[in-house]
């Protein structure tokens, strides 16, 4: 607060410290950038998509998930399920690996950003993303809106 810094979060998939309205809450107006603000990976299942309507959120999403295509879905079942070591024997780790991945935010993604409501792409350092594929899954996204919605006017 005394310097007015942005900072980053990474919310609570489990939403065991809270909902996307507890956390909305304790952001208090502040500039914050949000990890993971799609359908995978991360963040307050199954609503953190809500926090891209805030003046003050500069929602990211990581490249994993960009562009949609045919096997996405399935590369982040896998990547989470390697990510967090969950075994595939386990009912409850396959759950908690199926609530990570939201096809239906991932699907809408690709187009929120070509709207500029996810304005940032990241790799999440940590498990969920490929720092070395950022630039190339832009420029990857990019031509399927061209392709898909036109050009930008």
């Amino acid at each position: 607060d005394k310097y007015d810094v942005q900072y980053a979060v990474h919310t609570d998939s489990l939403n065991e410290g809270g909902f996307v309205e507890n956390t909305l809450n304790a952001f208090a107006g502040r500039t914050v950038h949000t990890f993971h603000t799609e359908g995978a990976g991360g963040g307050h299942a199954p609503d953190i998509m809500i926090v891209a309507g805030q003046d003050n959120i500069l929602p990211s999403s990581t490249n994993p998930t960009n562009p949609y295509t045919q096997n996405v879905i399935d590369e982040l079942f896998d990547m989470t399920m390697v990510c967090h070591n969950l075994d595939p024997k386990v009912p409850e780790d396959v759950a908690f690996a199926e609530s990570r991945v939201r096809k239906q935010t991932v699907a809408a993604e690709d187009v929120l950003h070509d709207m500029g409501a996810l304005s940032v792409m990241t790799s999440d350092a940590m498990a969920m993303g490929r720092v070395g594929e950022v630039a190339m899954r832009c420029w990857q996204l990019a031509d399927k809106m061209k392709a898909q919605r036109g050009p930008l006017e």
